[in-house]
């Protein structure tokens, strides 16, 4: 079967980590023959990082009725949002949620994790590991956070740190428990096809993870490139359907806040 959708992507006009205009990623995903797109923007809350856009929800809704009065008779186009790290700014996030979006994104870029520098000891060679450990651990206690507030529908990139770290490290007490919370609430796991734009062998999250999930009693993923890129649209969209087939997880998408069965 070809899976005609695509719901996680940015562009560059409100996602600063982004290279194509919305208008490109409109264009590009029609030239491959997606009938439904959810553009994923970024909303961040810190200041401080160096790659954000402050967040204008007007401007947003402007962009996205243009694209849908220019493709809207090649394409659907819905809105969502990707919001980082929600449970550090609650009252910042509840108001997102007050917007009419199609689908409510969350997940996690960054951790607060202090270095010290104790952790160079044996001259540097052990801090790699000993780091990793650590990220994880603190990813992963902060993952459940997000779960813990709630309020989205679809949780994005669930073992985030490996497509950058290049290492995995299972916290399965953690893990367990945040799927469980997971299967409980509203909310979906996605299957994030990027890790294998970057060589990965696995989706994001993996195998395992998506196993115990379907274990735990979860029965239903969306499915997304993260593409950034015109070129990166739609990249394993459909080898991310076979995945879910296999395990057997129903695939779907978010419209006006509800789930959509493909």
């Amino acid at each position: 079967m070809r899976i005609c959708s695509d719901v996680h992507m940015h562009s560059v006009d409100f996602s600063g980590d982004a290279v194509s205009t919305m208008e490109e990623m409109c264009q590009s995903s029609i030239n491959q023959g997606l009938e439904r797109i959810c553009f994923t923007e970024h909303v961040d809350f810190d200041p401080h990082y160096d790659d954000s856009i402050p967040f204008d929800p007007v401007k947003y809704d402007n962009f996205i009725d243009t694209m849908r009065s220019k493709f809207g008779d090649k394409i659907k186009i819905l809105q969502g949002v990707e919001v980082g790290e929600p449970h550090m700014y609650p009252e910042e996030y509840d108001k997102i949620l007050k917007r009419n979006y199609d689908m409510v994104m969350v997940g996690l870029h960054y951790v607060n994790l202090p270095m010290g520098l104790h952790w160079t000891g044996n001259g540097g060679k052990d801090i790699f590991t000993f780091a990793v450990d650590r990220i994880y651990r603190r990813y992963y206690e902060d993952l459940l956070a997000v779960v813990k507030l709630g309020g989205f529908d679809v949780l994005a990139h669930f073992d985030y740190p490996k497509r950058y770290l290049k290492k995995d490290a299972q916290e399965d007490d953690l893990i367990n428990e945040i799927l469980t919370l997971l299967v409980k609430s509203p909310g979906l796991l996605e299957i994030n096809t990027s890790s294998w734009r970057y060589g990965f062998s696995e989706s994001t999250p993996g195998n395992k993870i998506l196993k115990k999930y379907k274990d735990i009693g979860g029965s239903k993923v969306t499915i997304g490139s993260d593409a950034h890129d015109k070129k990166d649209v739609g990249f394993g969209v459909e080898r991310g359907f076979n995945l879910a087939e296999e395990i057997g997880l129903e695939v779907g998408y978010f419209e006006n806040r509800k789930y959509c069965k493909l």
